[in-house]
This record gives C-alpha cells, sequence and structure tokens, in this order.
C-alpha cells in the first residue's frame, strides 16, 4: 500500500497524471473520476459558470494540466447580433485568454463550446457558436502550450445539440459525456 502511494504520489508532484477540469454545469455533471480512472481528477466545474468567474475562485493550477468547458453561459443577444457579434467574439476570445495566461497551466485542453438545443434558442445560435469556436481554435493555437478539442460537429445533428446525447437541448446525458470523454483521451 506504501508502495503505491509513493507511486501516486510521485505522479501528482509532476502534475503529469493529474487533470483539472474547470468550467460550468457540463463540467460540474462529468464524472471524471470514473471517465479517466488512470488520472488524479479534479472537477472544479460551476453550475452556471461564465468564463469571467473562473478567476475569481482562486484555483491554483500552476503548472499543471487543465480541461476546461465553458461558454454557453455567457452567449446571448450580442452573440446573436451582426453588428455587436464580431466585438463580443473579441471580447470573449480576449477574456479566456486571459483566464488561461493567469491560471499558468503547464498544458490546457480547450473543449470547443456545445451546440444547443434548447427551448427558446434562435434558430441562428449553432452558426454563431462555430463562428465563436473558430476564434476560440486560433486563441488556443497561438498559445503553443494550448490543444483546442473540437467536439462541436460530434454532438450536431440537423443544425443543433443532437437530443441523443442531452437532457433537455444543454446539459449532456451518458452517451454525450462518452463522447468528451472518447475526444479528450486521444488527445491526452
Amino acid at each position: 500500500m506504501l508502495a503505491i502511494l509513493a507511486l501516486v504520489t510521485s505522479c501528482s508532484d509532476d502534475g503529469v497524471s493529474e487533470l483539472y477540469f474547470v468550467g460550468d454545469s457540463l463540467v460540474a455533471g462529468w464524472d471524471v473520476k470514473s471517465s479517466f480512472p488512470t488520472y488524479l481528477t479534479h472537477n472544479d466545474g460551476v453550475s452556471g459558470a461564465r468564463i469571467e468567474d473562473i478567476l475569481t475562485w482562486n484555483l491554483n493550477y500552476r503548472d499543471k494540466n487543465v480541461v476546461m468547458l465553458i461558454g454557453t453561459n455567457n452567449l446571448g443577444g450580442e452573440l446573436l447580433n451582426e453588428e455587436t457579434r464580431p466585438r463580443f467574439i473579441a471580447d470573449f476570445v480576449a477574456e479566456y485568454r486571459h483566464t488561461i495566461e493567469t491560471l499558468a497551466p503547464r498544458r490546457v485542453f480547450v473543449l470547443s463550446i456545445l451546440p444547443r438545443n434548447f427551448e427558446g434558442d434562435d434558430e441562428f445560435f449553432n452558426t454563431c457558436i462555430e463562428e465563436l469556436n473558430t476564434a476560440l481554435a486560433q486563441m488556443v493555437a497561438s498559445l503553443g502550450y494550448g490543444v483546442f478539442v473540437d467536439v462541436y460537429d460530434s454532438f450536431l445533428y440537423e443544425g443543433a445539440l443532437n437530443m441523443n446525447y442531452s437532457l433537455d437541448g444543454l446539459h449532456l446525458n451518458n452517451l454525450g459525456y462518452n463522447i468528451l470523454n472518447v475526444r479528450l483521451s486521444k488527445e491526452l
């Protein structure tokens, strides 16, 4: 038993086998411990969280491997309005980058914002999310220590979130989380 504890401790000291998950309710509902059993996982998901909330949580991710899935709670009228969309995307991506740089992870795995199929969503919503994901992917690529995990298309069906993977058009069921598990595992 002592040998196992020493092995776990030595792995976690260098951060190689630790994964820190941060984000909104999609992360909060993700059973990362069962999904990634060979890693020491930490789930810092908070329902209703927005990108600007993360830095208020006093997290220590310096030199850690971090998985981020957040953004759907930031989306609204400014993204949908043709005139305000470019500014919204630029500001959102800048805030996302600032958050990552402040957290100072060793590596960051940014999962794309998922399509939605939520009651009351504008039919144009998912097209705007695609545009936002393109900007996020470019930002992550420029970091040099980030990986953008584009899962958007894996969840898309007829222009919206595939309801086979969702509880309510926004939150994921077990099938949806299995897709995240497989796609993220390929990048780790």
